[in-house]
Parts: structure tokens; sequence; C-alpha cells
């Protein structure tokens, strides 16, 4: 029989400690790193920053986020730079429907099937907005005066391609007006998009609510017209693009992806955490100060309706002339 001697059971306990010490920890076990598609002060990053401040008034996360701004080329930076992170379990994107939509428009070849979709979180609906000394009174007298000569009114948007475009185009088709001759200028982002409209440099944007609500309030700009089903609370006499007898109808909503190859236990964390996040009452004041409304769905049914929305907007894209293959 051998025995093992004093130096040798030594070593051997040493290196079943360092075994043990050098198992990987359970998720999670720190920061996330938090990517945001846009720059401060646009919708992006307002959900990024209201999902931070829930989890830490919550205590639901652990540990914490840091927020990485990647805004820029219509949000393709940041799904790139996300889709290097194959794997990582510790990074978590936030973006729009840009996720299908920019493949879908040929200008890059990756959409949601090339990430992992974790959660949709909120909607919120667009809106026209202008200032408030504008000689536009109404979205008709908008549509009327393009509908007489096409260039004649210049739109701002945050980003293109974008379902702000789209609450552009698609009004401007179902009048009569021929989408390709409307004049669209890019800004930096939602917030950058306010400013500009302040200062006078574009007479209306198409925005999100949740960005244009504080000047709206402040009383220097107004909506013409948002794009829900029905007419919102908070603004009192404002029409839907519906109950302009324009059948445009555009749901405007930010999500989660992580990159591809995320575990599965990573995925069902998030799906068992937000799933308890939307349901408290710090989530529920953040809809309410940013004019948000409940849109969850874990990643499952996100994925699934990820497809059905794709197919739907290779349909209209395809109608106005702007489907295009993708870029390889």
């Amino acid at each position: 029989m051998k025995f093992k001697t004093p130096a040798r059971a030594f070593l051997l306990v040493l290196l079943g400690g360092t075994a043990a010490v050098a198992q990987p920890a359970a998720f999670p076990d720190r920061n996330v790193l938090l990517v945001v598609a846009g720059n401060p002060g646009g919708g992006l990053d307002l959900t990024a920053r209201a999902l931070e401040q829930t989890m830490l008034e919550t205590r639901l996360y652990p540990t914490g986020f840091v927020l990485k701004h990647m805004g820029g080329a219509g949000g393709n930076l940041a799904k790139s730079y996300v889709h290097q992170r194959s794997g990582d379990p510790y990074t978590l994107y936030v973006e729009s429907n840009r996720i299908y939509v920019n493949k879908l428009v040929g200008t890059i070849h990756l959409d949601h099937h090339d990430l992992t979709p974790i959660a949709r979180l909120i909607t919120e609906y667009l809106v026209w907005v202008v200032r408030a000394d504008s000689p536009f009174k109404s979205a008709k007298e908008v549509l009327d005066k393009l509908k007489a000569s096409p260039g004649s009114v210049v739109f701002g948007v945050g980003t293109l391609p974008s379902n702000d475009q789209m609450n552009i185009l698609r009004p401007a088709l179902a009048y009569g007006i021929d989408p390709k001759q409307v004049k669209i200028v890019i800004f930096k982002s939602g917030g950058d998009l306010m400013i500009q409209l302040l200062g006078g440099h574009v007479p209306v944007i198409s925005t999100g609510l949740s960005e244009a609500i504080e000047q709206v309030k402040a009383g220097r700009a107004r909506v013409l017209t948002v794009s829900g089903p029905k007419p919102l609370e908070e603004l009192p006499g404002v029409p839907t693009w519906r109950s302009l007898g324009i059948n445009v109808e555009i749901l405007h909503w930010r999500g989660l992806f992580a990159p591809p190859k995320t575990p599965a236990s990573a995925v069902k964390y998030w799906d068992q955490t937000l799933a308890k996040m939307v349901n408290t009452d710090s989530w529920k004041k953040a809809l309410d100060r940013h004019g948000w409304y409940d849109a969850y769905a874990g990643s499952t049914q996100f994925r699934k309706d990820l497809d059905a929305e794709a197919k739907v907007y290779a349909q209209i894209l395809d109608q106005l002339g702007m489907l295009k293959p993708a870029v390889k």
C-alpha cells in the first residue's frame, strides 16, 4: 500500500482548493455592459436608463450596469459591436425595430436572427412635432402643402431607416403623395433632433413621444398627430392618423438583445428577472414619466413577434420602393 507523504498531501489539498476557486461563478456575478444604439437623450438612452434605475431601486440585479452609447449608422455600429461579442452573457443591447429593418433596406447583413432576442420592454407612439409658434396648425395642413409641392416641407428624424421615417412616408403615401419626393434630414439622435427643431433648423420632426413630451409640457413645442390606435389622454385634442382618415398605425417599441450564442441559462435568468421587473412600482413610474406603454414579451414570444413584424415591414418597404438586398 502506498501512503501519501505530508508534502504530497498538502499539494493535493492545495490543488484541490485551487480547482474549487477556479470554478465559474453562477450567473450573474458582475456588471453588465448595456450597449445603447443611440446617443444620450434619445429614446433608446431613456429606455436603458429607466432599466438601470429600476434594477438599482428594486435590487433585482445584484451588481449593476455600465452604459456604452454607440450612435451612428442607423444603429449598425452597435449591432456589429454586439454581434462580435458572441457568447458573452454580460452584454445587453437596447434597440428598436431597426434590428430587422436595416437588413431589409440593405444597410447591413445582420438582423435579429444573428443576435439573441431577450425581451420587448415598452412601446410608445410616434408624433409629428412643430415649434409652438409654427404656422402649421394640423397634420393635414402639412400634408396638403406636401401634396401641392412634395419638397416644400423638410422633416427631421433621429436616424434612418427608422419608425420615425415610416411615420412620415406611410401617411404621405396614404395621402397620395410620392414618398420618394419627401425631404427628410437625419440628425444624431432624438435628443439632438428636438434641439434642431427648437432652433428653427427644421419645421417638422417625427419622433417618439417620450423625446418630445417635456418640451410640449413646457409650451415650446406642439404635437400635430400621434401614430397610436386611439387618442392619448396626455395629448388632449391631438388626432391619430386613423381619426384623420389615414389608415396608418405605428407602434414604436424598444427591447433588449444579447450577443449570438448567449448561454441558455443567461436567457432564462433575464426571462425570470425582467418578468418581475415590469411589475414593480418603480418600472410603472418610469412608464408614466416617459409616456410609455407596457409591451413586455419574454424571449420566446419576442422572437416570434420579430419574425412576424419583419414579414409585414418587408411588404411595406417593397411598396415604398425601399426593399433592397442585404449588404454582405
